[in-house]
């Protein structure tokens, strides 16, 4: 082995051992330097590893933009309901997968596009509504219990099922961008919770990359906290996630593109104005990963298919 490459073995070698052993890198640099014709460059100092980032979202000011006006009387009897949707559910006893529950004592179909009068308040729990039905079922040896969320199409505490249906299309679309689709208990990573008392203010990490973003339209508890407060919002229930995100589109200014998305000139705008807010948008500043404008219109016109 030559001079010049024992020096660099010394050099290679002392770099590799870290931060102590930098007095001899250096001496050995500075001798390479000397025995060498060639011009000798001096390596990149090694670059710390990089530091966990905490995700950030926009907060619009209040201000006297125009939004929805959402409606004082759940019901058109004023009486608690539940509606179902499109597709057959059941009434379970427990918050248990309907597949590994009986029939009968364990489980209750429910019919697809009927509305069932109930006993108070629909509670939310996790990914399903409890309720308690006024009028037994056929067959079923229980009223109090529970329905799989995705499967009611409203209830009376109100929410998205008030909203035009551009609105509640592009409410999906927003949801789905976010990756949580259906899911008003959703955290970031994915994790899940089950009580809507308040935002879980759990910070999880993906990566470099940690929030405590949760609910459908994946709220930092830093965005939730003076929303609910500026609306009076008790909890973190899906209705409540509902009105603040309506609140959030209307103060950026973007409540009218939103009711007029079924324009694709209109639903660009939206997407575009509001990609300060949800870093899944096209064209988002905050660096993370985005879905294509196309991608986006195209679920957008799916789902809006559903409320027509």
């Amino acid at each position: 082995m030559n001079k010049v490459a024992a020096i660099w073995t010394v050099f290679l070698l002392a770099g590799a051992t870290g931060a102590p052993a930098a007095n001899a890198q250096t001496a050995a640099f500075d001798e390479l330097k000397g025995v060498s014709a060639a011009p000798v460059e001096q390596l990149p100092e090694p670059q710390a590893e990089s530091q966990p980032q905490t995700l950030t979202q926009f907060l619009p000011d209040n201000n006297s933009a125009p939004g929805f006006n959402w409606p004082i009387n759940k019901g058109t009897d004023g009486g608690d309901y539940i509606q179902i949707g499109n597709s057959p559910t059941y009434l379970k006893v427990s918050d248990a997968q309907s597949e590994n529950l009986q029939e009968g004592s364990g489980k209750c179909a429910l019919s697809p596009k009927t509305k069932y009068s109930i006993s108070g308040f629909p509670g939310f729990e996790g990914e399903n509504i409890k309720v308690t039905l006024k009028d037994p079922l056929p067959g079923c040896s229980f009223t109090q219990g529970y329905v799989f969320m995705a499967h009611v199409d409203a209830t009376s505490a109100g929410g998205a099922s008030e909203l035009p249906a551009a609105v509640r299309a592009f409410l999906d679309t927003l949801a789905f961008s976010e990756g949580t689709t259906d899911h008003y208990n959703y955290i970031f990573s994915f994790a899940t919770f089950k009580s809507y008392a308040d935002h879980p203010r759990q910070k999880k990490c993906i990566g470099r990359l940690c929030s405590d973003a949760a609910g459908r339209y994946q709220f930092l508890s830093d965005t939730w906290d003076p929303m609910a407060s500026a609306l009076g919002l008790k909890d973190f229930t899906p209705p409540s996630q509902d009105k603040a995100v309506i609140e959030l589109i209307r103060r950026d200014g973007t409540y009218s593109y939103v009711a007029g998305s079924a324009v694709y000139k209109n639903f660009t705008k939206a997407v575009y104005r509001l990609n300060n807010i949800w870093a899944s948008l096209p064209g988002s500043p905050y660096g993370q990963p985005t879905h294509s404008m196309a991608s986006l219109w195209s679920y957008y016109k799916v789902a809006l298919a559903k409320y027509k």
